[in-house]
Formats: C-alpha cells, structure tokens, sequence
C-alpha cells in the first residue's frame, strides 16, 4: 500500500530530496545498520545505529516535521536485526512527554511499535505504560537531571492484561542515559511485568 501511495502522492526523500518516498531505496539500501546490543538494569537490548547525521534526519523527520508515513520504512530496517530470541514479543512503546505528545498530535513510538507488530512474526501491541505527570523535555539535561526529571514519569495500565509468559519488549526511537528506559523497566518491574528486552532505532553517545 505504501509503495501505491509514494507512487500516487510522491513526497521528497527527508535525506536526499529525490521526490517517490519519504526514504528512498538509495538512501534505504545506503544507511548502514548493525545489532548495537547493551544492557539496562541487567536487561539485554539493542539499537540498530549510532545517532549519526542521516538517523538524525529521520527521527527529526517524524518528530518534528510529523512525517509518519516514514516509520514503518524504520520498522523494515529494523526488523533484519530483531533477536531470534524474543519470539513472538509483546510490543510496549514508551510514552514522550504529555506536552510533546500534545505538540505533535501523535505518539511515535506507538505508531512505530504498531509498524514493527505487523512485520514479525505471532508479535502483539499493548499500550502498557501511560505518562504519569508533566516532565520537562529530556534534551539537554545532564545525566543526573534526566534521572530526577523521570521519577515517577509512568504509570502501569495492565486493565486486560493476563499475559505473564509472552517476552515484553519496550520500544523507543533513540537512548541517550538510558534514564528513560530504566524508568519505563521499574515502573513495569513493580507492578509484577518482568521485560524482556527493548528496542531502539538509535544510540545517541554510544561508544
């Protein structure tokens, strides 16, 4: 559907220009990508690229300039890299700020935990964090006051969910701190969802 839909209404590659798509296949098959695997609060997890110049423009891109119709061309360079472990994962999105989410009028992380639902294999969707309260936008804040600025940033909502068994993997677009992750882990840790692993498209810092 989408390849008719870049044919039918052609929008600029947000790297090149070249007009068809909003990556084109150049762009696509030039963007260098490899399992960057870390661990955070001793769960395994990975990106699939440093945050370099052209991962920039794409999360800007959808961010910023709201071009959604470009996630689930991110979900396709990410799926190559899923780990063969976490089968048949639960897909949990981590919530941006209130004020971002309202800013934007769309959750990204959602629409990209949707998009990579559809492309692996028995995978399922849960909307299973919710933000808690105000917090300030994490970009430029140090490490420390990234901490202090997500306690008590989420809220469980488990209403529906029975699943203990099937492997929980949180999903975001880029990690700086890791601050936000950890967050998201304890907030689900301590309402008795052990995660299984989690997922990002960028490593921002990554040495």
């Amino acid at each position: 559907m989408k390849k008719i839909l870049d044919l039918v209404l052609p929008t600029p590659c947000v790297v090149c220009l070249k007009l068809g798509a909003p990556i084109c296949v150049t762009c696509q098959q030039s963007f260098v990508t490899s399992s960057l695997g870390f661990e955070i609060l001793g769960v395994p997890g990975f990106a699939i690229s440093t945050y370099n110049t052209e991962a920039a423009v794409m999360v800007n891109s959808v961010k910023e300039k709201g071009i959604t119709s470009l996630i689930p061309y991110l979900a396709e360079l990410i799926v190559p890299h899923w780990p063969q472990e976490l089968i048949r994962p639960i897909l949990v999105p981590i919530p941006s700020s209130p004020s971002n989410t309202k800013k934007r009028g769309f959750s990204h992380t959602s629409i990209m935990s949707r998009a990579l639902a559809r492309r692996l294999p028995g995978a399922g969707y849960r909307e299973l964090l919710k933000s808690a309260r105000v917090r300030l936008d994490q970009v430029g804040l140090s490490s420390g006051d990234r901490v202090k600025n997500l306690e008590g940033a989420f809220r469980a909502d488990l209403r529906g969910f029975h699943d203990r068994v099937t492997p929980v993997v949180l999903v975001d677009d880029v990690l700086t701190s890791g601050a936000t992750m950890a967050e998201a882990m304890a907030c689900l840790r301590a309402n008795g969802v052990e995660v299984a692993g989690f997922c990002v498209f960028a490593r921002a810092g990554a040495h």
